[in-house]
């Protein structure tokens, strides 16, 4: 009995604390630089934090044999979405093969999760998607 009553306290304790989980709170991930690697493949890191409104500045880092336009897109309420049509294109940057690059851009002023694609050689179907989450940041 007294076995009982120790283990069923412990067994409420472990359950409880194995519930919890710390998350990282995005708001403290945002940052004003952001880098991209490319392989001629994949762009990564797939999703990189940016506070909103502010000036980000991106470094792409080419290590394919193809040069690469990175852009930071959002899908209109309506009609057909078309990825390279500029009103659907927020920002931009490119990066030729075997290079690296660094350019800056306002970041949106909406917190949200936003669409990015590194386009191989301008050629809509080599693309590779990634995810920019503008973050309001902490009050200082």
């Amino acid at each position: 009995m007294r076995f009982r009553l120790v283990i069923f306290p412990i067994l409420i304790l472990v359950f409880f604390l194995s519930s919890c989980s710390i998350k990282e709170d995005p708001r403290a991930m945002a940052s004003t630089k952001i880098s991209l690697t490319y392989d001629g493949e994949r762009c990564q890191p797939y999703e990189s934090f940016v506070p909103m409104g502010e000036e980000i500045e991106i470094t792409l880092i080419n290590s394919s044999d193809y040069d690469f336009t990175w852009y930071l897109i959002f899908y209109p309420i309506e009609g057909k979405f078309e990825d390279q049509d500029p009103n659907n294109i927020l920002a931009s940057a490119s990066a030729k093969a075997r290079e690296n690059s660094t350019t800056t851009f306002i970041s949106p002023y909406l917190p949200a999760r936003y669409d990015s694609l590194c386009i191989r050689d301008n050629d809509t179907g080599k693309r590779a998607l990634t995810f920019l989450l503008v973050v309001q940041p902490y009050e200082n």
